[in-house]
């Protein structure tokens, strides 16, 4: 049976997440994620128009903004 463990490697030493602890002896496979950097967000989504979009007022912009976010919402919604 095969178990799941999160954890980090610190100085060649496997640290495990909340306490965990596997069993003695154990074969391990270990894999290694890669880090990612996080990607800051714009408070506007306006900010990121171009080419046809730029020239738009700042309350049609606004208006944008919103449906973006209502849709956003709908999507992160408990179903």
């Amino acid at each position: 049976m095969l178990q799941t463990f999160e954890g980090t490697i610190h100085n060649g030493h496997v640290i495990f997440n909340d306490g965990v602890q596997p069993p003695r002896n154990a074969k391990v496979l270990i894999t290694v994620l890669q880090v990612e950097e996080e990607v800051p967000k714009t408070e506007k989504v306006s900010l990121l128009f171009r080419g046809a979009l730029k020239d738009l007022s700042q309350a049609k912009k606004d208006q944008n903004n919103k449906e973006i976010q209502d849709l956003r919402n709908e999507w992160q919604r408990d179903i």
